[in-house]
């Protein structure tokens, strides 16, 4: 079995022990099995293959404990439910930039894909990430003193409803042309850059959904996703002139990429549900689209 094979296992309970310590260390996991993803869904160049695994491991190496074989290994498949009612609550308000819907979707894409690994011990990491996600704080976006007081109806004129999927990923891209890396301002942090990674890999996820029949969660978690990019947009206008004008490269498969190693998970995450959903475009389209991921990437950590 190739390395990357044992990334689907090792990444949910990875996902499920980290989530344990704070929503925010799923992420490992998930990253883990965002690779898995991206070299059973994609033919990948071997300099990618071994980027991912490169990537992996440092994951894997910082908290070796969380990748662990399973302590009690028996599987019952009626806890899924468990799940799929975590990502409903997430669809009633805009939390935590959709994390709830980037981790959640691809926890149930591996669990759909190993229903054997639906034991209590990985569903109750993955429904307590789940419920954290839902609590975040007021001011994440810069100038708006509470994000979750924003409503569809607020945001109607600038980012009208989708008409399906395939729009929520043409205007995803389209968002992607002014990419400013996060900063501290009057003491707090604002994620920027991050918040535009967030649109990609939650529209990711509500395509996934849609593939998996759970269409009532897609409509929800749209409008979620539309009201994430009007707050994706806020940010001070001196801060423009610091924008990444032109990538270093202009593959997600770029050498330049993936020779380097990185901490943020996002550097797996955002390549698989980028790759995801380009392959969805009209082929015309994806080469500006791609474009602007390159920015995203070009500023990895």
């Amino acid at each position: 079995m190739q390395l990357l094979d044992s990334y689907l296992e090792s990444g949910l309970i990875g996902m499920a022990r980290g989530g344990k310590q704070g929503w925010f260390y799923a992420h490992f996991g998930a990253a883990l099995l965002a690779g898995y993803f991206m070299n059973q869904e994609h033919d990948l160049p071997e300099h990618v293959r071994r980027g991912i695994e490169q990537i992996g491991e440092g994951f894997r190496r910082n908290n070796p404990e969380w990748y662990l074989p399973l302590n009690e290994p028996k599987t019952d498949p009626a806890l899924l439910e468990r799940v799929i009612n975590g990502l409903a609550v997430n669809t009633e308000k805009l939390t935590s930039s959709g994390h709830g819907f980037a981790l959640g979707v691809l926890a149930l894409k591996a669990l759909r894909q190993r229903p054997d690994l639906i034991t209590h011990e990985v569903v109750e990491g993955l429904v307590q990430v789940l419920d954290d996600t839902t609590r975040d704080r007021a001011n994440r976006y810069w100038g708006i003193r509470n994000y979750q007081e924003v409503t569809e109806a607020d945001i109607a004129e600038d980012f009208p409803p989708y008409a399906d999927t395939l729009e929520m990923a043409e205007r995803t891209f389209g968002e992607l042309h002014t990419v400013v890396a996060g900063r501290k301002i009057d003491g707090v942090m604002y994620h920027f850059a991050g918040e535009i990674e967030h649109s990609v890999t939650f529209a990711q996820a509500l395509t996934d959904l849609e593939r998996f029949g759970y269409t009532d969660l897609v409509k929800a978690g749209m409008v979620n996703h539309r009201i994430q990019m009007y707050l994706n947009r806020q940010m001070p206008e001196e801060l423009l002139s610091e924008q990444v004008r032109q990538p270093l490269f202009t593959s997600v498969l770029s050498l330049e990429y993936w020779s380097k190693t990185y901490q943020d998970p996002h550097a797996l995450k955002v390549p698989y549900a980028a790759m995801d959903l380009l392959r969805r475009l009209p082929e015309e389209k994806r080469e500006e689209a791609e474009y602007g991921v390159c920015k995203l990437l070009t500023i990895m950590k």
